[in-house]
């Protein structure tokens, strides 16, 4: 019974540490990137949302994504296009690689793939039209 006590205490040591550990490599984020995506819209019948950044069925964009303010695992940043600027929200996945976002009306799924590189995934669902994008962000000042 001590043996099976002393197993599980063990086990329990090893797995919180592993979970500290990837908390201590967690990757800084904060600074300008700049966007360069691809992406297909669909409108219901009138112009694309006030958010939107694209204007055509199929579009490429280039804007520029500020990450200012980091805590952990929680990110703030501010993205701007010449069409519209919005806020998001993130966090960095267990991983510490995937990165989840949101802004007003959509959802960005990203990879860290170095330290100054990001590939991502965007799409939302609004009243007025619909977006998916592919895009690369570049760290350009940190």
């Amino acid at each position: 019974m001590k043996k099976t006590v002393l197993c599980l205490a063990l086990l329990v040591f090893l797995l919180g540490t592993g979970v500290c550990s990837a908390a201590e490599n967690l990757p800084n984020l904060v600074g300008t990137w700049a966007v360069k995506s691809e992406a297909a819209l669909l409108t219901k019948g009138g112009p694309p949302g006030d958010w939107t950044h694209h204007r055509d069925l199929l579009s490429n964009l280039t804007a520029e994504l500020v990450i200012t303010k980091q805590q952990g695992r929680v990110f703030y940043a501010t993205f701007t296009s010449k069409l519209a600027s919005e806020n998001m929200a993130g966090v960095i996945g267990w991983d510490n690689k995937t990165l989840y976002l949101v802004d007003m009306d959509g959802f960005t799924d990203a990879t860290l793939v170095s330290p100054d590189k990001i590939t991502c995934i965007y799409r939302h669902v609004g009243d007025k039209d619909a977006v998916v994008a592919a895009g690369v962000w570049t760290r350009i000042k940190k």
